[in-house]
């Protein structure tokens, strides 16, 4: 991969989802070789998937301010992806943000926890 030399010749073999050991994401049959069932999604993506449910949430005036996310299991090519989260605090913090501390979960169809964590989200402060 980031072959600048090889690119030229053949773009082919330097993009690892088809070339090397990441096409298992995409291919049942490098899967396996690893020990997967069939191909599964990358770890950066399930947290993109994170942070794109909390910030949805969050709304147009509100912003994830800080998150974690703790892979447990693979999000494996046909499964589905259940987030879901709750409100576990409110407070206050030092620049003055009106923030809501919350727990997260990621689960599939079989309720295999694929990822969970908790996140810090700054929501506008009610007018009144």
């Amino acid at each position: 991969e980031n072959d600048p030399d090889m690119m030229k010749v053949n773009p082919f073999l330097t993009d690892g989802a088809y070339y090397g050991p990441s096409r298992g994401h995409l291919f049942p049959k490098y899967a396996r070789r690893i020990g997967m069932p069939r191909g599964y999604g990358y770890g950066a993506s399930m947290g993109s998937w994170v942070t794109d449910f909390l910030s949805g949430w969050a709304g147009e005036h509100g912003m994830v301010v800080h998150s974690t996310a703790n892979y447990r299991g693979p999000a494996l090519t046909g499964d589905i992806t259940i987030q879901s989260a709750e409100v576990v605090d409110k407070m206050v913090d030092g620049e003055g943000r009106h923030l809501v501390q919350v727990k997260h979960l990621m689960q599939n169809q079989k309720g295999v926890k694929m990822c969970l964590g908790t996140a810090e989200i700054a929501l506008p402060k009610k007018a009144g």
